[in-house]
């Protein structure tokens, strides 16, 4: 008999503390985990703030009177670069074909530039969207980005970062890897 009440005390103290353990030892926690440290990109100060590069074609467009309507077709990019590197690239593209007709391609992409001591700058667009006159309205495929944890995909590279002044602008020269040195203006 007193085997059993061992017993009984022993597997009903067993009890007890698998009970307290399982709510006392089990409480969740409110308080959150850090937040990791946001991510730094190497860039040239210099290169703060909205910048934009135009392009016409040499073709003009008239409508059906022969008024002057413009060029037949043009492209634009406005780069906006914020201090910690992060930023956005709109480029937009039209072609007007002839009366009645035409193309108007916009893209929005929303990613982050980096810049080297060697004069190297690359934007690296990580979202963004898609519109054109044609219809087609969507995000952005995985292929036309850049993907941060391959480090591989999408990317706009640019060699010989030189900032200077035209006509009294502060501009921004970068020469494209085939050789093109294009001039991108700072605007309000």
């Amino acid at each position: 008999m007193k085997t059993v009440t061992i017993l009984k005390s022993k597997l009903l103290f067993a009890c007890l503390m698998m009970i307290a353990a399982s709510t006392i030892g089990c409480k969740k926690s409110t308080v959150e985990p850090p937040a990791p440290p946001p991510v730094q990109h190497n860039i040239d100060p210099r290169l703060v703030g909205s910048w934009m590069w135009t392009q016409g074609s040499t073709g003009a467009y008239y409508d059906h009177n022969g008024v002057y309507q413009g060029p037949a077709s043009g492209l634009a990019s406005k780069y906006i670069v914020k201090a910690d590197g992060t930023g956005t690239c709109y480029n937009h593209l039209y072609s007007t074909i002839g009366a009645g007709t035409g193309l108007e391609v916009n893209i929005s992409y929303v990613g982050f530039f980096e810049t080297d001591d060697h004069g190297h700058m690359g934007f690296f667009p990580t979202s963004g969207t898609y519109k054109s006159s044609s219809g087609e309205n969507r995000a952005l495929r995985a292929d036309e980005l850049w993907n941060t944890q391959t480090n591989t995909g999408r990317c706009f590279l640019y060699q010989q970062l030189v900032f200077t002044t035209q006509g009294g602008r502060e501009c921004f020269q970068v020469t494209s890897s085939n050789g093109v040195v294009d001039t991108y203006f700072k605007v309000p």
